[in-house]
């Protein structure tokens, strides 16, 4: 393993006090699969028993009706880790995976991630915690589809992007396409276009490609509030 790929696997919070050493070692019996934008990395069929780990480009989980709606559940970009839940059973993945763009992603087998967890207890315990902040995330996508109007949820979605940008609060820099929010807000893109432009007519924000201009945060987050 060359010593970037050493340092990106190091900074991902699955690995989080885990040895270089081990580090290299978990690497060495991985693989290494690239995927194009369209091309699914897991089916919700699918019978696992691997860790998956995001290196490069963007992910989204996601499950399907049989009469063809999708719900995006997450989104997945570099250092995020899947399949958590099943590497250690036997139980088909709970959801798809496919790559947004073109991405890479890494897979440990489960067997080899049991042996690690044994040597490297720091392990088990980053699984927790990914999957604590996971059920979160989970409970907040659950609220805001059956308590929330479409307003609120896409307003609840930007104000969860503004807490994690660092650079410039007052804007969002969408990494998906209004057809992608909109799979993850479960509405229609074409009431979704609606709701951009009523909330940008209102004063509240403005839209310049991927770009989300937050104009009057204050009513923003009365939205995301349910106000």
């Amino acid at each position: 393993m060359n010593m970037d790929l050493s340092l990106q696997l190091g900074g991902i919070v699955l690995f989080h006090g885990v040895s270089p050493e081990k580090i290299k070692t978990l690497a060495a019996q991985a693989t290494f699969k690239k995927f194009k934008p369209g091309e699914l990395v897991i089916g919700e069929a699918d019978s696992i028993r691997s860790f998956y780990v995001v290196l490069t480009g963007q992910l989204k989980l996601y499950r399907s009706s049989a009469e063809g709606k999708e719900q995006t559940l997450q989104l997945l970009g570099p250092g995020d880790p899947f399949g958590l839940c099943t590497a250690f059973a036997t139980d088909p993945f709970p959801a798809s995976a496919m790559a947004i763009m073109e991405s890479s992603v890494m897979l440990i087998p489960g067997t080899v991630m049991e042996t690690m967890a044994r040597q490297e207890p720091a392990i088990l315990f980053n699984i927790i915690q990914i999957l604590s902040q996971r059920l979160k995330d989970s409970m907040a996508l659950i609220e805001a589809l059956v308590l929330k109007e479409l307003p609120g949820r896409l307003a609840s979605f930007l104000m969860h992007d503004l807490a994690g940008n660092r650079s410039d609060q007052n804007t969002v820099a969408l990494t998906i396409s209004q057809r992608e929010l909109a799979k993850i807000l479960g509405a229609t893109p074409e009431a979704l276009s609606r709701t951009l432009r009523k909330m940008a007519n209102d004063g509240i924000l403005s839209t310049s490609g991927r770009t989300v201009a937050i104009l009057d945060r204050k009513a923003l987050a009365q939205l995301a509030e349910g106000e």
